[in-house]
């Protein structure tokens, strides 16, 4: 590496390190006055001329990658015969040097990592560009940044342009590179998905998740069973291996539809470390959850989940609107045993059609599923008994698919036999309420998709009132975020249910 003192308006500063196709230095744009890291490409990359200019070509598509979390390109240029890249600079540790410093890192900071990771990786996604070579050393780490992704899409430049061929420089790392990779398969956003999980395991555990002697030795660990760690120290939420099992898929179309999605688990895995649930609280959570919650002004026992104001994606036209007051939703729909209080209370009201008439009694086994046959003048009369309302379609929608007006609440996959229950799942009949928790929303609501139609407060000309989110008789189809339906208030069907909705 001969000493450089600049090229052109850069003026170096100091070299930061060597990498497999360039020399990367801290340097400073005297036109901008800003600093950046300058990548200097290797003569051995410029021997071939057409394959540089390809190279060249996918480099400059990066400029127009910029996001909080990624180290995009400023510029690209050529000066003296080098040629080199003009990156954001970002004064941090790479994620590498910080773990072999610290050893596994926390919870809540190795969770902030992969969430602005995921967060810049969907950004990518979204554009059409996948990073290929996910690892810790290409992560930085700064107190003013957090965590930025960086070489975001030179592996590709690399790649197409035929130039790692030529120059022998191996494309991806192999302790990160899902088995597609291994099989001489395209790469794509899942990929980047089960790299984010490898990174995210080495994070807690302080050692990289598939290691071995050599690199054919590593290829076949990513073909074998996935052993995680059957207890995690303390501080990492009790449901993570769910997660991550996912993301580690040895098939991409297995993994969660996006990255997004693999991060939206994580934070609900946390919300629910942090309620103190026991995997056996979650199984039963809807039934013991009544009576653990009961006070006098809430005497159905509900879980609410605060749903907060602000603009969002609405129907299938994805417009935008917005809610100006947060609201409280009922994080599950109402549960036979939550009506069953209902009509314990009020003896004169009537029961619902599947209900013992001589006991006046929810069906046997089905304390923890949605009570159904329920019409809109039922779930008014318990509303005002529970202190409640219905939620406005706009409320339950919003609740449904978050901000950014997603399909399904889970992403966009129908993958609903194993996300919620529609006619995929072929279970035929209601399920309990907390049956899915893949298919939770991004605010932590569950069973919005699938299991029973729901009624809202809202109604059209006609009379009809609006019901939301399918049941388990429809299809994938019909099951989305923003499908709306109608009925008129007297309806009772065997998959009419609803949850109540509160105002702050």
């Amino acid at each position: 590496m001969s000493e450089i003192k600049q090229l052109g308006r850069y003026k170096i500063e100091t070299h930061l390190g060597s990498g497999a196709y360039a020399d990367v230095y801290r340097a400073s744009d005297t036109a901008l006055e800003r600093t950046v890291a300058l990548k200097v490409l290797k003569p051995s990359l410029l021997a071939d001329e057409e394959a540089f200019g390809r190279f060249m070509t996918e480099a400059k598509t990066l400029a127009n990658l910029m996001h909080p979390h990624i180290a995009w390109v400023w510029d690209v240029g050529e000066e003296e015969g080098r040629y080199f890249l003009a990156i954001r600079y970002i004064d941090g540790l790479s994620l590498d040097k910080l773990i072999k410093g610290k050893g596994p890192l926390p919870w809540e900071e190795a969770f902030r990592t992969t969430e602005q990771v995921a967060e810049a990786l969907q950004f990518a996604h979204d554009k059409g560009l996948v990073h290929r070579d996910v690892k810790p050393a290409n992560i930085l780490v700064s107190d003013l940044d957090g965590a930025v992704l960086t070489d975001f899409g030179l592996v590709k430049a690399m790649e197409s342009s035929g130039m790692s061929t030529r120059t022998g420089v191996k494309i991806g790392t192999p302790a990160y590179m899902a088995p597609e990779l291994w099989k001489g398969e395209a790469a794509q956003p899942a990929t980047d998905q089960y790299a984010l999980a490898c990174v995210l395991v080495e994070m807690l555990t302080g050692e990289a998740l598939f290691d071995a002697p050599t690199d054919p030795a590593i290829m076949m660990k990513h073909f074998e069973p996935v052993f995680l760690p059957e207890t995690w120290p303390e501080g990492i939420p009790d449901g993570i291996n769910l997660a991550l099992d996912e993301a580690l898929a040895k098939e991409p179309g297995e993994r969660y539809p996006d990255i997004s999605q693999f991060s939206v688990s994580l934070r609900q895995q946390t919300a629910q470390s942090k309620s103190q649930l026991s995997k056996d609280d979650l199984d039963t959570v809807a039934y013991v959850a009544p009576n653990k919650l009961v006070t006098p002004d809430n005497p159905a026992g509900i879980e609410w989940v605060e749903i907060p104001a602000g603009k969002f994606l609405y129907g299938k036209e994805k417009k935008k609107k917005y809610i100006r007051k947060s609201y409280l939703i009922g994080k599950f729909p109402v549960t036979q045993e939550q009506y069953q209080r209902f009509i314990d209370a009020n003896p004169n009201h009537n029961i619902p059609d599947d209900w013992d008439e001589n006991t006046r009694r929810h069906p046997p086994g089905k304390a923890n599923h949605p009570v159904v046959y329920v019409s809109w003048h039922d779930t008014a009369a318990f509303c005002n008994w529970a202190q409640c309302k219905l939620p406005t379609e706009m409320e339950w929608e919003k609740a449904a698919r978050g901000e950014d007006g997603r399909t399904y609440p889970w992403g966009e996959g129908r993958r609903t036999g194993k996300y919620c229950n529609s006619e995929e799942a072929g279970i035929g009949d209601t399920s309990p309420v907390d049956e899915f928790p893949h298919g939770v929303s991004p605010y932590g609501v569950w069973d919005m998709s699938g299991n029973v139609l729901e009624w809202t407060s809202s109604q059209d000309e006609d009379g009809k009132y609006v019901l939301r989110g399918g049941s388990w008789g429809y299809y994938a189809n019909f099951v989305r975020s923003a499908g709306r339906y109608r009925d008129v208030p007297g309806a009772t069907w065997l998959d009419l249910g609803f949850r109540c909705a509160r105002s702050l």
